[in-house]
């Protein structure tokens, strides 16, 4: 090779422009404001009522400029919708990352509902499939940009008791896959990442329904090889990483961000929903 060297490339989304489903609370969240941290503009999607307007307050504190959209990401209307609006707010998006999802009743496949199974796969697979969709056509233009789907360790692998839900990310996975050697040839990636236990909103809130949610928590954190379940924070770098200009030889890949997890087979445990109800 010759030439001379470029410097090499820092994480920083200056001058970019994000657009984040789920972005009004836990990984959602913190991957919004980690990227406008880092210099990016961010339009946020959600479901629920004003989160999107909270996560959009904490982003413009930073100085970045910030849109709050409030849908259902599982919706075709609503998903273009909200592109359109951001691109004529923010402008071209740059990246974009599918972090809404929902966990489900639970339960195995013997006992899944039509209705909770097409529920999860709607937000779940749909609606990361309308933002790879939208986020496509105005990135094969530029030839540039970046999509992540949010799956989980529960797609690389699979969780006795939550059918729906491992199902789902487990779609999620070629989902990715497909779309990367669909947009690899106009230099877009496509990727997915996988945490395991991470404390967020959604998780809290199952736990709260039981009576020892405190214990269980601890009990997933003592299951990990470092001693913890993971944070919003640590599902965030990831995300940031392999959507930046750093990572831009990466593209069809399931990344695991796990605390070590998927290095030992012994993780085979009863949900305690499942054990409850037993």
């Amino acid at each position: 090779m010759s030439g001379a060297r470029e410097p090499f490339p820092g994480l920083s989304y200056h001058g970019k422009v994000a657009f984040i489903t789920g972005g009004g609370s836990g990984i959602g969240r913190e991957t919004a404001l980690t990227l406008a941290d880092l210099g990016a503009d961010v339009a946020v999607l959600d479901w629920t009522a004003g989160a999107a307007d909270e996560t959009a307050q904490a982003i413009r504190r930073t100085g970045r400029e910030a849109v709050a959209l409030t849908g259902d990401t599982g919706d075709e209307k609503t998903v273009v919708e909200a592109f359109a609006t951001a691109r004529s707010v923010l402008g071209e998006i740059d990246v974009a990352v599918a972090c809404a999802g929902v966990l489900g009743a639970g339960g195995p496949v013997f006992e899944t509902s039509v209705e909770d199974f097409e529920q999860v796969m709607g937000v779940n697979v749909r609606g990361s499939f309308l933002v790879a969709r939208e986020a496509a056509k105005g990135m094969r233009k530029r030839r540039s940009g970046a999509i992540v789907l949010l799956s989980s360790l529960d797609g690389l692998q699979a969780e006795h008791g939550m059918f729906s839900y491992c199902t789902s990310k487990g779609a999620l996975l070629n989902l990715a896959r497909a779309a990367a050697l669909d947009l690899a040839r106009d230099r877009v990636t496509v990727n997915c990442v996988c945490p395991s236990v991470t404390h967020t909103p959604l998780l809290a809130g199952r736990l709260a329904t039981l009576p020892d949610g405190d214990e269980i928590l601890a009990s997933y954190a003592a299951r990990h090889p470092l001693g913890r379940v993971l944070t919003p924070r640590d599902i965030a770098a990831a995300i940031a990483f392999v959507a930046s200009p750093i990572a831009n030889g990466i593209t069809g890949a399931a990344i695991p961000v796990d605390a070590g997890i998927g290095a030992t087979w012994d993780n085979y445990r009863d949900p305690p929903w499942v054990a409850a109800a037993g």
